[in-house]
Formats: structure tokens, sequence, C-alpha cells
């Protein structure tokens, strides 16, 4: 059985490596202002988009993701999955809760170009070039655009004037070895992405604390926030200006309620890395936050390899949202509503996606557990080291041997009923249990197997490798 699982793991891992010989990926470096305006719930915003072909390909077209537009109606791809997983509270929702993005005018060096809808989705547009994109050529990109934000349905939008900014901006889709890759936004599945370096300028009324991805680039306010914990108000409005390299995605954050926690990690290599958590100040179960993603990123950065960027920050989001918590690159909003170690493994759990969400960046549409999986199982790992357990089922009596934890029995209870899925199944093939049970958790267990069998010596110099190539 060993000599089998070891087998199944070097195949794995020297499929990958033989796969990265002709590896290209495309890049897109993105410029944006963007203004809020807190009494309609609107941005406006310009991009510029610096679009570098590095695949063998002559491109005469790029698709883009207009993601906003999953809000607009009640005939979206969004909208018709949720009432699949039985939600009907978009569906329902009036139309001030509905959001979109308009006003786009794209153009490519400077000439006008034209846009064609796509016949299925109206949050996917494709963009005509006027010259084609020659292997190995760059071209510059911009479009002003406004976007409506949506009473957070899913992952972002507005609750009152809280705000939670992502999947905001239109979008180059991916294009690699197997095509394009454009894509409906889908409250379950996640992202596929194409990397590069942002700019962003963010102006709000100057009531508002703006967490971003990225570094703040104003050192006054960076140093206040970490001395004082708070930002003290200046005129009308301010202007919040992040950067950050070589991501695929920026989110943001904004309340007038937020306080600050700031600590430093300093990893095994003497990297400094600095943590910061964004929350309401009557919370008081966070105020362990910075702490949980400290210890957390020092531990996955020993496990899997040293943390990418030089910063991490968790932000606590309102009760009225359902996410739990999700991830951007450098940056996570947490919704839990617990304390203690649940939420000590939230947060840990998605600072944890900096490395599979974040780094590798693997198309969660198609291979979910490569991200969330992978993921779990560094989560129960690092529970199991500082608890001894994960939250196990109390007082409910059991004839045989007692399962884990409620996902345990959860699982063992569908599999039994022939009702689980394989691991290797896409995000929009999973039922809505499924989802979270198979490719979160069945998906651990199976790591936790592949340790088992392997070692975890060698498990571990293994997900190295994985992780460094």
């Amino acid at each position: 059985m060993k000599k089998t699982f070891l087998y199944i793991f070097l195949l794995l891992f020297t499929g990958h490596l033989c796969a990265q010989s002709n590896y290209w990926q495309q890049e897109a470096n993105f410029r944006i202002n963007v203004s809020l305006n807190d009494k309609d719930h609107t941005l406006d915003a310009f991009e510029t988009i610096e679009y570098i072909n590095h695949s063998p390909d002559t491109l005469h077209f790029i698709w883009f993701h207009i993601w906003p537009n999953a809000y607009k109606n009640d005939r979206t791809a969004f909208s018709e999955q949720l009432l699949k997983n039985h939600s009907t509270d978009f569906y329902f929702s009036n139309p001030s809760q509905k959001g979109y993005v308009n006003q786009l005018d794209f153009r490519v060096a400077g000439r006008s170009a034209i846009t064609v809808a796509d016949t299925n989705h109206i949050d996917i547009i494709k963009v005509l070039l006027p010259t084609p994109l020659a292997p190995g050529s760059k071209t510059v990109i911009t479009t002003p655009f406004k976007v409506k934000l949506p009473y957070n349905f899913s992952r972002g939008g507005h609750i009152g004037q809280d705000y939670q900014v992502t999947q905001w901006f239109p979008k180059p889709a991916v294009y690699d070895r197997k095509g394009w890759h454009q894509m409906p936004y889908l409250d379950q599945g996640e992202f596929y992405s194409e990397f590069g370096n942002f700019e962003v300028e963010i102006t709000v009324p100057s009531a508002y604390v703006v967490a971003g991805t990225g570094v703040l680039q104003d050192t006054s306010t960076l140093n206040e926030l970490k001395e004082k914990g708070k930002h003290t108000e200046e005129g009308k409005t301010k202007t919040w200006h992040y950067k950050q390299e070589k991501v695929h995605d920026f989110a943001w954050f904004a309340s007038k309620d937020y306080v600050v926690k700031y600590d430093t990690a300093v990893l095994a290599s003497k990297k400094v890395v600095d943590i910061f958590s964004y929350y309401k100040p009557s919370s008081k179960a966070w105020t362990e936050s910075v702490a949980y993603a400290k210890e957390g990123l020092k531990k996955y950065s020993n496990w899997i390899g040293e943390y990418p960027y030089s910063l991490a920050t968790v932000v606590q989001g309102s009760k009225n949202e359902n996410s739990g918590g999700m991830e951007y690159p450098t940056i996570t909003l947490i919704t839990t509503d617990e304390s203690g170690q649940d939420l000590d493994a939230t947060i840990v759990h998605e600072v944890g996606h900096n490395w599979f969400y974040g780094a590798l960046a693997t198309n969660e549409r198609i291979h979910p557990w490569m991200d969330e999986g992978m993921n779990t199982f560094y989560q129960k790992r690092y529970e199991n080291e500082k608890y001894g357990s994960y939250a196990h089922l109390n007082g409910i009596p059991f004839a045989g041997k007692v399962p884990d934890d409620e996902e345990g029995l959860l699982l063992e209870t569908m599999t039994k009923i022939e009702k689980d899925q394989p691991i290797e199944t896409t995000s929009e093939d999973f039922t809505f249990m499924n989802y979270g049970l198979v490719a979160y958790y069945k998906a651990s267990r199976w790591m936790k197997k592949l340790e088992n069998e392997l070692g975890r010596e060698l498990f571990d110099s293994s997900m190295h490798d994985y992780y460094r190539n």
C-alpha cells in the first residue's frame, strides 16, 4: 500500500513538473482610480491595463469578465445556481439590492475597441483588438466603468455603509495552453485569473478606513494605523493608495468603524511580514486575531514554503454575510461569529489560502480541491497540533467508533448512502453539500492519508518541492 501511494504521489508531481517545461502565462498589470459614493453605493472608476502576450499565438480579441453584472437580474448563472442550491434571497431581492457595471468604453492603444456580448452570460464580454497582438508584444487597454454595488449576497457588495469590494473591475480572462477560460461569476465555484502588478487609488469619504490588497503607500497614514490603531479624519475625502506586485486580484474593504491591530511575524529566513487586523471595536474575540494570523503564517511557511508577500491582512466582515470567510491576495474577509478555536481556525484557513489560491492559483472551477482541500489539510494539522482535536461531537451516542468531527460523520453518512462524489470533480458539478464536504474535507483526509503512508518528512519535502516548482 505504501508503495502504491508513493507511486501516485510521485506521478502527480512529476507530471506537474513535466508540464512546466513549455509553460507560459499571460501578464496583466493594472492601474485603477476609483471613488466611492456611499449615498447610492456606487463606484466611479477608470482602469489602465498593460496586457503582455507571452503566448505563442497572435491574439485578435480578449475575453473580459465584468462580474458585477452577475447581480444585474435573476437570469444570470449566479442567480440560477443559487436557486439550484435552494437559496432564493437574491431571486426575490428588490431592484435596489441588485448590482451591475456600465459606462464601459474600451480603447486599445488609444483606439476605440468594439465589444461583443457573450450570448449566454451578461457578465462576460469580448473586446476586439483593433490591431492583432503578436507573441511577445504588449498593448495598453483602458476603460472607464461605473459599478452599482449589490447588497452582499455572495462575497462582495455592501451591507449598509460597510463595503466589501470584490470582483469589481473589468478583468481579462485567462488565456493559457488550453485556450480561453472565460467564466461567469458563481457563488459555488471560485476563480482563475492572470497575474500582474496592481496600483489602485481609492477615494472615499474621510470617515472611512480602507483595507486593501498590498502595501499602503501613504507612510503617515500607515504609521498612524500601526501606532494608534485608527485613522484621524481630515477633510471631506481621503485617497488610499495601495500597491502589490505579482498577484492575480485586488480587493478592498471600507468601514467607518474599523480599529486596527498590528504586529510582525519573523519567518525562519528572518524575513519580516507585517500582520494587520481590521475589526469592529465591540468584538472582544478579535483582539486575538493578529496572534492567530501570525501563528498560522509561521506554521504554513515552515510546512509548505516561505510566505510570498510582505504583509498579511485579516478583516472582520458583517454578521449578515454568510461566507464564513473569503480570501484575496494578501487580504481576507472573515465573517464567522465564532470565537476562540473556531475563529482561530477560520483566520488560519483564510490566511492559508495565500499559498494555494494566492501564489499557485490553479483553476478552482476545474480543480477546487487543489486549493480548498490542500488548505483544509494544513488547517486541520494546525488545529490538531495546537488544540489536540478539531470540533469534536459531544453528547451524541454512537454505537461504534465516534467520527473525528461533524464533517467526518457527514462524509461517512454520504458515503454509506452513495451520495458522495470524487475529489477530482469540478466546482459546478458538485452538489451543494459535497462542494464543502468533498472539495474541502474529503480531499483533506486524502492528503492526511498520503502523509500517514509516506511519513511526514517525505510528505513535507514533497510539498515543498511542489510549491517551489
